[in-house]
């Protein structure tokens, strides 16, 4: 079930305004997502990591190097190879030299990789399509990229902020 309700209501003040109702309702989004992906997961045996992985194949169109997508996910070496191996093994990803070196591989999906990312990114869409209109796609999209860059800007590399008393 979505949680829609903040889990103190007396604490955000209704208005567009108010950075506190912004805060919450973002942490709500992302409690939601979190629970999409779980639930994603479960239906096709992949965990978080696992879905991030080939969403980021997809975006590369499927051809992409461990190394460039371990700088992607944060990710060492040894953990992408695990991923890497695993994946492959799961039949969701193929793995095939690099053409342009020698040294290393490429990964692309496979027919069931395409089939579990495009099952997952459909759950999405029509979310997507229920609430915000398609005149506003654009817009929203750009307001996601700014946001992504923002929180790294703000939130990467930066000093933890201290604990409250």
């Amino acid at each position: 079930m979505p949680v829609t309700t903040p889990a103190d209501p007396g604490t955000a003040t209704p208005g567009p305004a108010d950075l506190g109702r912004l805060l919450d309702s973002f942490r709500l989004l992302m409690l939601n997502h979190s629970r999409v992906l779980d639930h994603q997961g479960d239906l096709f045996g992949l965990g978080d990591t696992d879905i991030r992985f080939l969403f980021y194949v997809w975006a590369t169109g499927d051809l992409v190097t461990p190394k460039r997508a371990a700088d992607h996910l944060d990710l060492s070496s040894g953990a992408m190879t695990n991923l890497v191996d695993r994946l492959v093994d799961a039949g969701h990803l193929d793995r095939r030299r690099n053409p342009d070196d020698r040294r290393s591989v490429i990964v692309s999906r496979t027919p069931r990789g395409v089939e579990v990312t495009t099952a997952i990114a459909s759950a999405y869409a029509a979310a997507f399509a229920e609430v915000v209109p398609a005149s506003q796609h654009d817009a929203f999209a750009d307001t996601l990229i700014d946001l992504g860059r923002a929180f790294d800007r703000h939130g990467v590399g930066t000093a933890a902020a201290p604990a409250a008393a």
